[in-house]
């Protein structure tokens, strides 16, 4: 567990998951797909069918979005955001438990083909999968705690590198330069285009 307090005087505490995360989880994952700005949404059950689904799947231990990959950061005792970070020798084999519970939500929401993706991450990385910081807590250095708690986890484990995908677009592309990230190639996911982009843990 890591605490320290922001510039506003506000405690952060950066801790694992439990199982009674999952639902915020769930919507930690809804929220850095960005589908609550999607088409999806005209559709009002959308949002509580993804939750739903997401949670069972999240509060699973060995999952690739299961809370055993995910840490959440706390502002003065309330859930403020969630990073999922996946040891990339476990991504196939926790993928693949999860990828059937989820298939008929994945094909609503990306399409058909999203299942032929390539790999998001290998032995030798620690991903981070998902970041997302819930809309009252943003501007707050959330992110940039997680993402920096995500190098120190690769560090401890002796994981050379921490990894990320990022829309080409997404201006969040600037924090993570700025904390130590680079480039390094184009992938698809979801059937779209994503920049990978690494940081080496023993930098920092």
């Amino acid at each position: 567990m890591y605490r320290q307090e922001n510039d506003k005087g506000n405690m952060i505490t950066i801790r694992a998951a439990r199982t009674t995360d999952a639902v915020y989880i769930a919507e930690g994952i809804y929220e850095a797909f960005l589908l609550p700005s999607s088409d999806l949404e005209k559709d009002p059950t959308f949002h509580q069918r993804w939750l739903d689904t997401l949670t069972r799947v999240c509060a699973q231990a060995d999952t690739h979005y299961s809370y055993t990959n995910t840490w959440v950061a706390e502002v003065d005792g309330q859930i403020a955001g969630i990073m999922i970070v996946v040891d990339g020798k476990n991504y196939r084999i926790q993928r693949e438990r999860m990828y059937p519970q989820l298939k008929s939500m994945f094909d609503e929401a990306f399409g058909p083909g999203w299942e032929d993706m390539e790999d998001e991450t290998q032995t030798g990385e620690f991903y981070v999968d998902s970041l997302a910081v819930f809309a009252p807590y943003r501007h707050k250095g959330i992110g940039t705690r997680l993402l920096l708690h995500a190098i120190q986890i690769a560090k401890k484990q002796h994981v050379p590198l921490a990894t990320l995908a990022v829309e080409p677009m997404n201006p969040a592309k600037i924090l993570y330069q700025e904390l130590g990230f680079r480039y390094h190639r184009s992938i698809t996911i979801f059937n779209e285009e994503y920049h990978l982009y690494v940081a080496d843990a023993y930098e920092k």
